[in-house]
């Protein structure tokens, strides 16, 4: 069974969402955060309190947390965290932990690789992958494509956290297992995208004269 791992963010929203829409069967939701909000009134609504434990903490690396994913000994658990938090818990990689990267991976580690993936490759990939102490470098398990958006400037809303959602749901749905090259190559990691960059890529006019190397 699955356990969700969720903070009080529009990523957690979507998937949640998402997860309830297509019956994905789940064990517990476990939602962290100092204030009860959207998400957890999305759970109320949905009469998901039962599967609930509410955490009074904003940090993923919470011994609480790992506690709580001892306790209910999944064999899936899903992350989805705050925006920028970054797993350094010794004890929380004991389980096996999944997260949707908007990038290809190996090749697009890093943040906001959905920008440098648009303008290198013209098109848009998450990979679902198994959460290690190297940064997006655990072993990858699905990936899915996706057209770029006419309306680009969806990506600066919530484009990346539904396309995230829809290959996770895919992930889940899926009955035949894929299987992907593991490759040792080490890729360097992509940083957060400059405004500048990502207003180029918004300006879709201008996007086929975009090159890195120039």
């Amino acid at each position: 069974m699955i356990t969700l791992v969720l903070s009080e963010s529009s990523r957690s929203l979507i998937y949640l969402k998402q997860i309830v829409k297509h019956k994905i069967n789940f064990k517990r939701i476990i939602l962290y955060s100092k204030y009860k909000k959207n998400v957890y009134k999305f759970i109320r609504k949905k009469e998901l309190t039962n599967y609930c434990i509410f955490l009074k903490t904003n940090n993923i690396n919470s011994s609480i947390i790992e506690r709580k994913l001892r306790s209910n000994n999944s064999k899936l658990n899903i992350i989805s965290t705050y925006s920028g938090e970054i797993i350094n818990n010794p004890k929380i990689f004991k389980y096996k932990l999944l997260h949707c990267h908007p990038g290809n991976l190996p090749m697009f580690k890093g943040s906001t690789t959905i920008y440098y993936t648009i303008i290198l490759k013209k098109k848009i990939c998450v990979t679902l992958f198994e959460i290690t102490k190297k940064i997006d470098s655990g072993k990858i398990l699905y990936k899915k494509n996706f057209k770029i958006p006419k309306n680009l400037i969806s990506i600066e809303r919530d484009f990346d956290n539904v396309i995230r959602a829809l290959t996770l749901v895919e992930f889940l749905q899926c009955k035949l297992k894929r299987k992907y090259y593991q490759t040792k190559k080490n890729y360097l990691p992509y940083y957060i995208a400059h405004p500048l960059i990502r207003q180029i890529i918004i300006n879709k006019d201008h996007l086929r004269d975009v090159s890195l190397s120039s």
